[in-house]
């Protein structure tokens, strides 16, 4: 990532970041919480894989769990550390692996917003598995590439933040929850109005997956109480 260009590493941006998406009506972090309360008890250790200032990690924080943190932007984890949050902090690049932490240590993961910023998610997914304890919670938020003739990724223009962005296709997903056992629970569609990256509408995609025992057959992974909500609030099922 070039730390000049990207304004995530910029102190006059970092300050008004938390005031900014509100501004922005991105409601990421409310429906991230939302779709997982049902699996929370306090105590529970998670991981927020690009954590930034904690503003989806602060939710957590006051339902009674132990917050963990990665991001690239030493600015953001200081702005996080502010609100003394979170038990531990590390910056760490994202598109590299492994993952610092020991295996089968976290009870849920997950990655709000951030995972657009990697093409390939292959070893992320690999590693995320590993450091999740058995019936582990992983959930993220993706752009979907609804074109499933396109490959596992397309790349989209630089965004007014500096950085490049990706879509992934809904296949690519569950080839890398099949392969890392992980099985579908729930996944739900929304809009962010005024996204921040490109100044119009996008649609975003919340997986919500449980790990498996094991590796999962090819079809497997599409199992589990599966509901999509569309952004005018109708329920397909």
């Amino acid at each position: 990532m070039n730390s000049e260009k990207n304004l995530f590493f910029k102190q006059e941006f970092v300050e008004k970041y938390d005031d900014a998406i509100k501004r922005q009506k991105w409601y990421g972090s409310e429906i991230l919480f939302g779709m997982l309360y049902e699996f929370l008890k306090a105590n529970d250790k998670i991981l927020d894989i690009g954590i930034g200032t904690g503003l989806s990690a602060t939710a957590f924080h006051k339902a009674g769990l132990e917050i963990y943190g990665l991001d690239y932007s030493e600015e953001m984890l200081e702005a996080c550390k502010q609100k003394n949050i979170a038990a531990d902090l590390r910056q760490f690049d994202l598109n590299n692996t492994p993952l610092p932490y020991q295996t089968n240590y976290f009870d849920h993961v997950i990655a709000n917003a951030v995972l657009y910023f990697i093409p390939k998610l292959d070893g992320l997914f690999s590693e995320t598995s590993r450091i999740l304890k058995k019936a582990g919670i992983w959930a993220f938020i993706i752009e979907e590439n609804t074109n499933q003739q396109e490959s596992k990724f397309i790349k989209k223009p630089r965004g007014k933040n500096g950085l490049v962005n990706y879509q992934h296709s809904s296949k690519y997903l569950f080839d890398l929850m099949k392969d890392n056992g992980f099985s579908l629970l729930k996944k739900i569609e929304f809009v962010a109005e005024n996204f921040q990256m490109e100044g119009k509408a996008v649609s975003f995609q919340l997986y919500v997956t449980k790990k498996e025992n094991k590796t999962l057959e090819r079809g497997q992974a599409y199992c589990g109480a599966f509901s999509e909500v569309t952004a005018s609030g109708k329920f397909n099922f």
